[in-house]
């Protein structure tokens, strides 16, 4: 039996979110659906509708109540974001089925996880929000004392995934990976 590709996979995993989207397309209704009276089964009183920042949603589960119809039980997680920084507009969305996220390793996660569990890290990736900075703006604009110091932490940023280095001597923050970081600042609120 000959061995499949690596493309074959990709290629199949293509094909099946093309016919995704086609089947999302066909089934999107050209008016807005009508709004459940409640919120959605199992929905913590905490999930107000400020949770998008606005207060006139008709159902403030939406995105909930979308992943639930979408993904059964035993369900999902899936994050996404459509928004506008200074690397311009990006539009982002990633999820997994529970089970796949049950069976992971997670140890596998640990680099990444680590390189944010620095304050100056974390400052240094708010700036790159903003869009390129070199060193020499990091370490003015943060105050830091050395260019050693930027380096140290935009390393261990590189190593983790959070950041880039496009031209010698400028970072940025790679376009794939700034929803994801703001999903992690946003589970990270108190609240």
């Amino acid at each position: 039996m000959a061995q499949d590709s690596p493309a074959d996979p990709l290629l199949a995993r293509l094909e099946a979110l093309e016919m995704r989207v086609h089947e999302l397309e066909d089934r999107a209704p050209s008016t807005p659906p009508s709004a459940p009276t409640s919120a959605p089964e199992g929905a913590e009183s905490s999930r107000a509708s400020d949770a998008v920042g606005s207060t006139d949603v008709a159902d403030p589960f939406w995105a909930l109540t979308a992943l639930k119809e979408h993904e059964p039980s035993p369900g999902a997680v899936v994050f996404a974001g459509a928004i506008d920084v200074g690397l311009g507009h990006l539009e982002y969305q990633w999820g997994r089925p529970v089970e796949h996220l049950l069976a992971a390793d997670w140890a596998e996660h640990a680099e990444p996880v680590a390189a944010l569990g620095h304050p100056l890290r974390l400052a240094i990736l708010r700036r790159l929000l903003d869009g390129e900075h070199t060193v020499a703006q990091i370490v003015d604009e943060l105050e830091l004392g050395s260019t050693g110091v930027a380096y140290h932490h935009l390393s261990a940023l590189q190593s983790g995934g959070w950041a880039m280095s496009p031209r010698r001597g400028s970072w940025s923050i790679p376009a794939s990976r700034v929803v994801p970081l703001l999903a992690i600042i946003t589970a990270l609120e108190k609240g």
